[in-house]
């Protein structure tokens, strides 16, 4: 006779019923059954937040422009200005355009070869400007100030005695009153290795001959070298400190007040960063792309190298051959977007999950031509709304933004949501069958469909599935006074966003099963919850 059998794990269950929630994200290193229950053990393209347990889609990306020329995307710069005045500029190939937000204006030329970044963390608010250093060290350091780009003119020491020759930088922040400039070229000669700040409050006085003394004044300009003479590849400002990175090499931190004291603290060996923007500050954190992890500085300070400093540890199986990575914050959504070089995905930290015990990670594919495979990808201020988004370019000067709008797919592509759940498993040698269950969804004002496919494992493995509509609010005319007329229309308020249950039922008898859920989709969905009934038996 039937007998009730429990299945273990699930947080919300009776002897007989499953109710699935989806708060957690990838975590594709443990096993299938020891998975939390809100958490996949595949999936892509889904959202996740701290106070929302519901299966929803990421925002799709936006096409928002194609540049005058049509040449690849290769930098941006981003200023504020101290009356919050904002302007952006795109390098396309070798022409700089002002992008307003509908139309790209010419600003200057320069090496179709440079890669140009002026982040928000280069804003030298005293003088109105956004500082621009080059990737690729083609370029000599520029400045942008909302009308003008301009080469920086530089001076030495006490500001009274020219440059010679041309200075270029890889990396720049801006510290206690200072910019600090990394990864450095002077008048043609390389100096990979070396640290470069300027003047207290003057940002063009800098300085190649004066390493940091007690001989110095407290605002001289100085010079420094990573001890451990590698090339910088990682430099931001976090925690009033600098830190910096070396290639296959090591962390350092940049301690001291003033020109008197600055001096290298070293983390530990061999805790380098990869690739040119995979050190990436996050408000609270400095993180890192390593090979085949990404790893918290704040960790590694505490605890050196262990595991509990590596923030990819739920997912390091599938990025454990991944040696390259491109890091941008957003800090608005609190989001950390990590590109590897060559593997056509986003991996999306949601940095609010951190510490709760289940996986912040999911990834993030497309359909699109572009296949995630973005020439440049940085955080600006929109120009139009002022608002944080990371910004991104293609090889065919395809302007993009990451956080697009809520309906109509990647450019139009169909955005494919999936998320594949733990495995249920059930007392020895007990069956489940005549499975009904129910799907608890948000209406939208658009229309989805979902698959829910059942995954036999155990004694049979087979597959069964079905679809179901998450249907959208029908169009209706509205007038006054909350009445019902006909055919089930409102005339009065919208009732979109309220929870509509629809029950299913699916064939199958096994002992083991996971549930995959798929929406293929340009249109937004959120699934609250998916509910399963069975019997059992032994």
């Amino acid at each position: 006779m039937p007998t009730d059998v429990t299945p273990k794990g699930n947080v919300r269950q009776n002897a007989d019923t499953i109710i699935l929630r989806f708060g957690g994200g990838l975590r594709t290193r443990a096993s299938i059954m020891d998975v939390e229950d809100r958490e996949c053990v595949e999936g892509q393209n889904f959202d996740l937040d701290l106070q929302n347990f519901a299966f929803r889609p990421r925002k799709p990306f936006d096409k928002i422009g194609t540049a005058t020329n049509g040449a690849e995307i290769r930098g941006f710069a981003s200023l504020q200005k101290a009356d919050g005045t904002i302007s952006m500029l795109v390098q396309a190939g070798n022409t700089v355009y002002q992008w307003n937000g509908s139309t790209f204006t010419s600003k200057g030329t320069v090496s179709a070869t440079a890669q140009l970044r002026g982040r928000l963390s280069h804003n030298w608010e005293l003088d109105d400007v956004v500082i621009i250093t080059d990737l690729n060290l083609q370029e000599q350091v520029y400045q942008w100030n909302g009308s003008t780009l301009s080469t920086v003119t530089f001076t030495k020491n006490d500001g009274s005695t020219s440059w010679t020759g041309e200075f270029r930088a890889k990396y720049c922040t801006i510290d206690a009153e200072r910019v600090m400039f990394s990864n450095v070229n002077d008048n043609s000669t390389h100096y990979p290795h070396l640290i470069v700040g300027s003047k207290r409050g003057s940002y063009t006085i800098i300085s190649n001959d004066q390493r940091p003394s007690s001989s110095l004044s407290e605002e001289d300009a100085f010079f420094l070298v990573q001890p451990d003479l590698r090339p910088i590849n990682g430099f931001v400002g976090a925690f009033n400190k600098v830190v910096t990175s070396s290639r296959s090499g090591a962390t350092f931190q940049l301690n001291g007040a003033s020109a008197k004291d600055f001096a290298f603290i070293p983390l530990y060996p061999r805790s380098g960063a990869t690739g040119t923007e995979g050190v990436v500050y996050a408000g609270n954190d400095v993180y890192y792309g390593r090979q085949g992890r990404i790893e918290s500085l704040a960790a590694t300070q505490k605890f050196g190298d262990v595991e509990t400093n590596d923030l990819s540890e739920d997912i390091n199986d599938t990025i454990e051959t991944y040696t390259d990575w491109t890091a941008v914050y957003n800090e608005r959504t609190q989001k950390v977007y990590w590109m590897p070089t060559g593997k056509n995905q986003l991996w999306v930290l949601h940095k609010s999950l951190l510490g709760l015990g289940i996986s912040p990670w999911s990834k993030w594919v497309t359909a699109d031509a572009v296949n995630m495979d973005f020439t440049a990808m940085m955080n600006c201020l929109d120009p139009q709304d002022g608002l944080e988004y990371v910004f991104a370019g293609d090889e065919n000067g395809n302007l993009y933004k990451i956080e697009g709008t809520t309906n109509g797919g990647d450019n139009t592509t169909a955005v494919k949501t999936e998320r594949l759940s733990k495995l249920f498993t059930f007392k020895t040698s007990a069956e489940v069958f005549d499975f009904e269950g129910w799907i608890l969804f948000q209406q939208k004002d658009v229309t989805a469909t979902i698959t829910i496919r059942f995954e036999y494992n155990g004694d049979s493995i087979f597959n069964e599935e079905i679809t179901e509509t998450l249907s959208g609010v029908e169009a209706a005319a509205y007038f006054s006074g909350e009445a019902y007329f006909s055919g089930g229309k409102y005339f009065g308020k919208a009732v979109s966003g309220r929870l509509t249950r629809r029950n299913w039922g699916i064939a199958g008898r096994s002992n083991e099963f996971q549930i995959r859920l798929t929406v293929d989709s340009k249109n937004d969905f959120e699934v609250a919850e998916l509910g399963v009934r069975f019997s059992a038996s032994t």
